[in-house]
């Protein structure tokens, strides 16, 4: 396959995923007519992808559901997915668009690129390319020196460890690995990565983020450092989280804390750590190139989004940070995020100074 197909079959795969995200959102929608329901039905049965791509958005977002099942917490979402509306934009709401029950779009072109971590520093068994790039890091034997990996602002990577568990390394990251016949020791110094933990109940597997530290023996987790925000989370197995002091000492107090599998532990600074009931298909959907979020307000969704970009969106009306949104987003350019937010809200995007940023109005 030339170059030029290849960009071509990858055109249209985009293409298809925008096509059944927006019906994805127009089926859910409060105001479906029957025109709507045949122009879907003719959609979906124009190609086998078309269906496959429509019923991923529909597991995605049924595992959401499955997440949210107390009554209470349901009633608090259709509420709060129909919100209070700033005067002057009230015929925008009384028209019903999309977006007032549910949001949810693809965001097209800029798909996070799978490059492979690059080793900062590493000891003499990291394996560097010509590029100094790395498919991924294999040996038999233990690292005798730490080696740091690091993934740009919209990539991730996938980091094969000697022991025979991996790391899969999200947008803006950077970890530390030290592995010795003793013990397996990493330290996460921003960013966030997914850990797939081999089994070797004489050496746990060890990661430190911010004075927290995860103590592992087979299992899958994430470990999440954004902001002085530590967030674990456990996708299977058990993992212990404790405080630390800056020579490594487990520090003795409350916060000491076990997860079992669909639990997420917040710790910000010296704050008690919180623990949460998670839906992991939510929490690791980067994983997968998508984010998903279930009525978000709009800060926070942005406040994420940027993360993946290196040109940045800024909301420029303050009431427009509480606007909740929900939805299922491809991650990548920041004009496609913006055209859809236009598309779906009263909302208008303009592109301001020399460093592009993308500023986000109540649209006049």
């Amino acid at each position: 396959m030339t170059e030029i197909d290849s960009r071509m079959r990858d055109a249209a795969s985009d293409r298809v995923d925008d096509e059944s995200a927006y019906w994805f959102a127009r089926m859910h929608a409060d105001n479906v007519r029957g025109s709507d329901q045949r122009r879907f039905e003719k959609w979906q049965g124009q190609s086998p992808e078309h269906a496959r791509a429509y019923a991923l958005h529909d597991h995605v977002w049924a595992s959401m559901q499955d997440a949210s099942i107390d009554e209470e917490i349901m009633a608090m979402r259709r509420e709060a997915l129909s919100p209070a509306r700033p005067s002057g934009h009230m015929s925008w709401y009384k028209y019903g668009a999309i977006a007032a029950t549910l949001l949810v779009f693809a965001v097209s072109a800029l798909i996070l690129n799978p490059f492979s971590a690059i080793p900062v520093e590493s000891g003499p068994s990291a394996g560097l390319g010509s590029d100094n790039q790395v498919a991924s890091v294999e040996t038999n034997m233990p690292q005798p020196l730490p080696t740091v990996f690091r993934t740009a602002v919209g990539e991730r990577s996938t980091i094969d460890l000697p022991d025979g568990s991996s790391i899969e390394l999200n947008t803006d990251s950077l970890i530390q690995t030290n592995f010795t016949a003793q013990g397996r020791n990493l330290v996460l110094i921003r960013g966030e990565a997914l850990f797939n933990v081999a089994k070797d109940p004489d050496r746990p597997f060890v990661v430190e983020a911010d004075g927290k530290r995860i103590t592992a023996i087979g299992t899958t987790f994430s470990v999440r450092l954004v902001d002085k925000e530590v967030r674990v989370t456990l996708i299977e197995g058990i993992v212990d989280v404790d405080r630390v002091d800056q020579a490594g000492a487990i520090l003795a107090s409350k916060d000491q804390q076990r997860l079992i599998a669909g639990q997420q532990l917040v710790a910000l600074n010296a704050l008690p750590f919180q623990v949460i009931g998670i839906n992991p298909v939510m929490a690791t959907s980067w994983r997968q190139g998508r984010l998903v979020f279930d009525n978000e307000p709009l800060d926070s969704v942005v406040h994420e989004i940027n993360r993946y970009l290196t040109q940045k969106i800024v909301i420029g009306d303050p009431d427009l940070e509480g606007l909740r949104v929900s939805g299922i987003f491809r991650v990548g350019s920041v004009s496609s995020f913006a055209t859809a937010l236009e598309t779906s809200f009263p909302v208008e995007a303009q592109t301001r100074d020399s460093a592009g940023q993308v500023v986000l109005h109540w649209k006049k």
